[in-house]
């Protein structure tokens, strides 16, 4: 008798266990679902959101590698996933076409572009084209490169910062020093700019299109656009546009995004402008990430600067 008691009493302590584990089992599961997921347009944002989270969130950049973060269009998956996640980072001024074009829930969307408004360059002739016989005509624009002058980034990460600690309350500490040693991570890139700044005042840059202008402001340089697209050449008008901006200026460089070939190069050569290539990093370099690229670039850019005419690029570019 006593034996098939303490048989029942057995199956029934057994039962509860179980019962208990259930609910615990359910419990992690459903956390594990509600890890948190941060969509962001860019990989400059995609840098400070994964310098300030632990890797319980999942930081979602969803262009793929070898496209152009500007242009790129998701597919129907991609966004309801990004319609789903817990919040969508974008940069404002006009930067990811899909932002503009898709329906997103304005409760999860950051735009980090509002927290910089007074430091926001407008390009009154930012985008010049034609409509058939009706000639050329101009629209004014917002210049969208913001992290190319290291101490806007470093505001866009304290509006992120704040908006991660709203989302992730519990994260509070751990956001706070980690957006204070990122924030620290940036000086020697602010340093160099003002060294550069104090070497080679009042230098005037030419470049293909509205990028730069973050970035030479604050070396307190000026930046000449000459309206043409990406992966396109110069025409008859571009050169003459040039010309024009030479007489006045004396324009010695350009800038560029990317390498471009060498008869490109030898043409502004012989026009007597020297080129130098920076990577923007709208997309996640080869190799390190932006702090690492950002001081390569740099340090190369105060080298051409010192050399005076050679052409040079970043490594990124070679």
């Amino acid at each position: 008798m006593h034996r098939i008691y303490f048989i029942v009493a057995l199956f029934s302590m057994t039962m509860l266990y179980a019962c208990q584990q259930k609910p615990q089992e359910g419990t992690r599961l459903a956390e594990e679902k509600q890890s948190p997921v941060i969509v962001v347009v860019n990989y400059p944002l995609e840098f400070i959101v994964k310098s300030l989270v632990g890797p319980d969130v999942k930081v979602l950049n969803p262009v793929p590698p070898g496209s152009d973060p500007e242009t790129w269009f998701p597919n129907d998956e991609i966004i309801q996933t990004i319609q789903e996640a817990d919040l969508i980072v974008t940069n404002g001024a006009n930067f990811a076409d899909w932002v503009k074009k898709l329906s997103l829930p304005r409760s999860k969307v950051l735009k980090t572009s509002i927290f910089l408004k007074e430091d926001l360059i407008t390009v009154p002739d930012y985008e010049v084209h034609s409509h058939g016989s009706g000639g050329a005509h101009s629209h004014a624009g917002t210049v969208a490169f913001f992290w190319l002058d290291p101490a806007l980034l470093a505001r866009q990460a304290d509006a992120i910062g704040k908006k991660l600690i709203q989302l992730l309350p519990r994260e509070k500490e751990s956001i706070t020093e980690n957006l204070k040693n990122l924030k620290d991570s940036l000086e020697p890139l602010n340093l160099k700019l003002d060294q550069l700044r104090s070497k080679y005042p009042g230098l005037h840059w030419f470049s293909q299109r509205p990028v730069y202008q973050y970035l030479t402001r604050r070396a307190d340089w000026t930046v000449h656009h000459l309206h043409w697209k990406k992966n396109t050449k110069p025409n008859e008008s571009t050169w003459e546009t040039m010309k024009t901006i030479q007489e006045l200026h004396k324009v010695p460089f350009m800038i560029w995004e990317q390498k471009p070939d060498k008869k490109l190069l030898n043409e502004f050569q012989q026009r007597g402008v020297s080129s130098f290539v920076l990577n923007p990093l709208t997309a996640k370099p080869a190799r390190g990430d932006y702090l690492t690229e950002m001081r390569l670039q740099l340090n190369q850019l105060e080298a051409f600067l010192k050399s005076g005419s050679s052409t040079q690029e970043s490594s990124e570019t070679k």
